[in-house]
């Protein structure tokens, strides 16, 4: 059963690991098209490449998600391409390793640009779309453990990742009337 039959998707981070996957996943159920981004050329084509094999129209994007305008552009590529958007994966993310003592402010601020603003700005986008379209949609934001536990090593990952799901508890209340899932 193709549970994503006809769907326009985001990914970020589909470039590898488990953006890569989602995509590879969604475009087995039925997806229509999908739009990821990461920072490498060559693995974004290699995975457009698969996604067109196998019956998915999809297009990458170059993108630096510390970058507004970056996030912005991969939602508004999926626009002009497909003219919707029904679900965004926030899958990216920056997991390199900080102390308290070790992690600088420049670190602790690019992380949180990285794993909390990206989201918040590319869902603001989505949900913009998909509000214009009158859409049910879903988005979907990739946690982690270390939002929980924190180990030592983790100080700012785990900060930003307790900080991403908030911001998804507080957006899924918040869409619910639209009929737009948040998870």
């Amino acid at each position: 059963m193709a549970q994503l039959d006809g769907q326009i998707l985001i990914i970020t981070g589909g470039t590898q690991g488990i953006g890569e996957a989602i995509a590879i996943h969604a475009a087995s159920c039925g997806a229509a098209g999908i739009v990821l981004c990461g920072r490498q050329d060559e693995k974004g084509a290699a995975v457009v490449d698969a996604l067109d094999q196998a019956g998915c129209p999809a297009q990458f994007v170059k993108a630096d998600l510390s970058s507004e305008t970056d996030c912005r552009k991969v939602v508004h590529t999926c626009d002009d391409r497909f003219g919707r958007v029904d679900g965004l994966v926030n899958a990216a993310a920056d997991t390199r390793r900080g102390t308290l003592l070790d992690t600088t402010v420049e670190f602790w601020d690019h992380l949180f640009a990285v794993n909390v603003r990206a989201p918040f700005i590319l869902s603001q986008e989505c949900v913009q779309i998909m509000k214009r379209e009158k859409t049910t949609g879903s988005i979907v934001n990739i946690i982690s453990v270390a939002a929980y536990c924190g180990l030592h090593n983790l100080t700012a990952y785990s900060s930003t990742k307790g900080a991403l799901s908030t911001f998804t508890k507080n957006i899924a209340h918040g869409l619910s009337p639209d009929r737009i899932r948040v998870n």
